[in-house]
């Protein structure tokens, strides 16, 4: 038989964690649903709660324990505070991404735990947002060796440092759609490459009998080149390091792919590199305000520089903050006569 301490649905994630904290939870027993209320195992019944308990026969838990319980349980043995241990964190190949607070001390021993938790050599903190034309991260190793990963995504290897390249979880569906992105025999401009996130997949996928990547980081184009070695790619691909609106061509693209928020200060470029019937891909931040209208208000400006273009798809990729969406839009652009 099991004790079990009966309480309100609502009120059951606190008293979890209030039980976790006292180590007086256990971990061998499922809890179970009392109508409104769920019964929550414990090892022995606290005063305070004693009418509140009930017995029960044992309800076998498979124990697959996840990384923060993991580091929860190793948090409460060594009397760091519950509430500074992150319950979430992202993965890059053999590191990962924690939000961390308190002390350097603190943080190293949190990070070292998911680092053995999760089973990878490197844990960094993040430090604020991504800054500059570059696109460089704010993040700070606090835990192993640190330096470049291989992270697998959709069958791509991107080879990048986490301390010095942007790599966007909440875009992840934006570059697996390239796989399947219609570009078998065209011309593509990446006028904003960074690793490849876009052109790899192109590259890999689609086939298209040119792919020019423009990345203005230096240290971008090379895992950028890095990346397409990793993944067999780099007679496919030909990179200009240099802002993509020095670049020179003496051909037209039929795709263009604008995957930055500065993507509307390049359009005059875009235009001119463009293909009759082409399509061009802008990423852009957007009001709430302005979400209805922002299409049409591009539509009209790009009417005054002598093109026509016709909207053929747009949707949001992820909320950036209070009121303001990460939005794709695709155009149809024609040379207007």
């Amino acid at each position: 038989m099991v004790d079990y301490i009966l309480v309100d649905t609502e009120q059951a994630d606190q008293a979890i964690r209030s039980l976790r904290k006292r180590n007086l939870l256990r971990t061998d027993s499922k809890i179970i649903s009392r109508g409104s209320r769920v019964g929550i195992p414990v090892k022995e019944i606290p005063l305070e709660m004693k009418d509140k308990a009930f017995r029960s026969e044992i309800i076998p838990r498979h124990i697959s324990r996840s990384p923060y319980e993991i580091v929860m349980d190793y948090a409460t043995a060594n009397g760091i505070p519950e509430e500074i241990v992150p319950d979430k964190w992202i993965r890059y190949g053999d590191s990962i991404v924690l939000n961390l607070t308190g002390e350097e001390s603190t943080q190293r021993k949190i990070a070292e735990s998911y680092a053995r938790s999760v089973g990878v050599s490197s844990v960094y903190r993040v430090d604020g947002k991504i800054k500059g034309i570059i696109r460089e991260p704010t993040l700070t190793l606090v835990f192993g060796p640190g330096g470049p990963i291989a992270h697998l995504e959709n069958g791509i290897k991107f080879v990048f440092d986490p301390s010095m390249i942007m790599f966007s979880p909440g875009n992840v569906n934006e570059r697996v759609s390239m796989k399947g992105f219609n570009a078998a025999g065209k011309r593509v401009l990446d006028m904003f490459a960074g690793i490849g996130y876009f052109s790899l997949p192109l590259a890999k996928y689609q086939n298209p009998s040119v792919i020019k990547c423009c990345e203005i980081n230096p240290v971008s184009a090379d895992y950028l080149r890095k990346s397409a070695v990793a993944n067999k790619l780099l007679e496919k691909i030909s990179i200009f390091n240099g802002d993509s609106r020095l670049l020179k061509s003496d051909s037209l693209y039929d795709i263009i792919l604008m995957g930055n928020f500065s993507s509307t200060a390049f359009i005059v470029k875009a235009l001119s590199l463009i293909n009759n019937g082409g399509l061009i891909v802008m990423h852009h931040l957007v009001s709430k305000e302005r979400l209805k209208t922002v299409h049409a208000d591009m539509i009209r400006r790009i009417s005054r520089l002598s093109f026509s273009a016709k909207l053929v798809d747009t949707h949001i990729v992820k909320s950036v903050g209070p009121n303001y969406y990460h939005v794709s839009t695709t155009f149809s652009i024609d040379r207007l006569q």
